[in-house]
């Protein structure tokens, strides 16, 4: 409608045409099938001589990204995936999905994604090189996969299922569940330690953790926690176990050997999601409406440092290459890279509706 050059003097108006512009740009639509067309204003070109205004862009569809640098946003009430450049920040696909995508899991090995599709009891099997759905994995009805993990050896996965209060063990090679056992009430999240021998699940009606033997597929122990347990992250040498809860102002601190409570740590009230620096052991704590995520120093009880964000996380990790902070924030709309060094902001893209969680190749 109008257009301004920014001069010495000021701004000076531009001469715009009545006809709006048109630029052609030849795709194909593909059942199942998104593409990202990247737009470019070209300024120099759209300001000719005197003061006419004709608008210039260049299009083109992004390149495929390196195996090493691609990373992954379930957007989990848009049905999708964003794909990402981890080190540009760069959008350069999105993959259709099942209803509800949550939690991403990466077999560098095979090259396959195995995406939890909570709202249809499955889980899409995705390839990394094409990005094309290859299969899916039907769990019973009901059964609202919430997270899933890889073993080492990449043989077998682990779901946590929230809607049946059960842990699946499905054979990788032939996408088959095996067995299934029986946990606490409303299992929301897991974890596997650096062995592969052993499975943490976080049963938050409960408030307990279910400790799984993998190789038995049993139940070796049960944990009592504070009120609604969310999550865990190891420490840098894994003999640690960092736990938040929704209702609890303390992270409780696991002995992973002896299973009892080493201390409590005061974090406060809120805690969304907590991630442990392997490198450095330091704790990155954030909260569900805060704009600040706290940083903790492993001896220390008081946070030591902070980094700015643009809204509450929901999920966090740490490109191990880049050493970024990779913050998803679903209020945003939007994926923030935070370099831990700096502590700037290397970049903000925007993701589908209500971002989820994130994976890249090359976490730490």
């Amino acid at each position: 409608g109008k257009a301004t050059l920014l001069g010495e003097e000021g701004e000076n108006p531009l001469s715009v045409a009545e006809k709006r512009e048109t630029s052609d740009f030849p795709f194909v639509v593909k059942r199942k099938q998104a593409l990202v067309i990247d737009l470019t204003f070209k300024f120099k070109e759209s300001v000719g001589t005197g003061v006419a205004f004709k608008p210039v862009f260049a299009m083109a569809i992004p390149p495929k990204p390196l195996n090493t640098l691609v990373g992954y946003v379930t957007n989990s009430a848009a049905n999708n995936i964003t794909v990402f450049d981890k080190r540009s920040g760069d959008v350069l696909g999105v993959i259709a999905t099942g209803k509800g995508p949550k939690s991403v899991v990466l077999d560098r090995s095979k090259m396959l994604a195995y995406v939890i599709i909570s709202g249809e009891d499955a889980i899409d099997v995705i390839d990394l090189q094409s990005h094309f759905f290859v299969n899916r994995i039907q769990l019973n009805t009901g059964d609202s996969p919430a997270e899933a993990v890889l073993t080492p050896d990449g043989g077998t996965l682990v779901v946590a299922n929230e809607g049946s209060n059960t842990v699946s063990f499905i054979d990788s090679s032939s996408n088959i569940e095996t067995t299934r056992i029986n946990v606490g009430n409303r299992p929301v999240s897991l974890l596997i330690d650096q062995t592969g021998r052993r499975a943490y699940v976080f049963n938050y009606l409960s408030n307990t953790i279910s400790v799984i033997n993998i190789a038995g597929k049993s139940i070796t122990a049960t944990l009592t926690t504070e009120s609604s347990p969310i999550r865990v992250t190891f420490s840098r040498k894994g003999d640690k176990l960092f736990i938040f809860h929704e209702w609890s102002p303390n992270l409780i601190v696991f002995d992973t050997a002896s299973l009892a409570v080493l201390s409590r740590i005061y974090v406060g009230v809120g805690v969304s999601f907590i991630k442990v620096d392997t490198a450095t052991d330091r704790l990155y704590v954030a909260k569900r409406h805060d704009t600040l995520i706290d940083v903790f120093d492993p001896f220390s009880a008081i946070p030591m440092d902070f980094l700015k964000v643009a809204g509450g996380a929901s999920y966090m990790l740490i490109d191990d290459e880049e050493n970024n902070l990779l913050v998803v924030l679903p209020d945003q709309n939007a994926l923030q890279s935070i370099n831990l060094i700096s502590k700037k902001t290397r970049y903000l893209i925007d993701t589908g509706d209500v971002p989820y969680w994130s994976s890249i190749i090359g976490e730490r």
